[in-house]
């Protein structure tokens, strides 16, 4: 897999909804999520982690009782990657609809 350029990141976070660079240090983008309760959150969670498994490419997920870190980046590449990007839009679309039928 190839690395995105730095335009190419900056270009695809302006295309996604909420995600930044993430602030530790490693080349992973990120995004949190804070949703009306514990059981949405859950619910939330379970639908990327079915996305992701058809995607094969898995983010980092942190649940803090309603609020939800995702962490996107390419792990074998050593940063990111295209597939990190769809799969951000992707958890976007999700995150709309879990919002919306909360």
């Amino acid at each position: 897999m190839e690395l995105l350029t730095e335009d190419q990141i900056s270009d695809g976070l302006q295309r996604l909804d909420g995600w930044e660079r993430d602030t530790d240090g490693s080349d992973a983008i990120r995004r949190i999520v804070r949703m009306p309760d514990f059981m949405s959150g859950i619910h939330l969670v379970t639908s990327v982690a079915h996305a992701a498994e058809e995607a094969g490419h898995h983010p980092d997920m942190d649940i803090r009782y309603n609020r939800i870190t995702f962490h996107q980046t390419t792990h074998a590449a050593g940063g990111l990657t295209a597939a990190d990007m769809q799969l951000a839009a992707r958890i976007d679309e999700l995150v709309s609809d879990a919002l919306s039928h909360a």
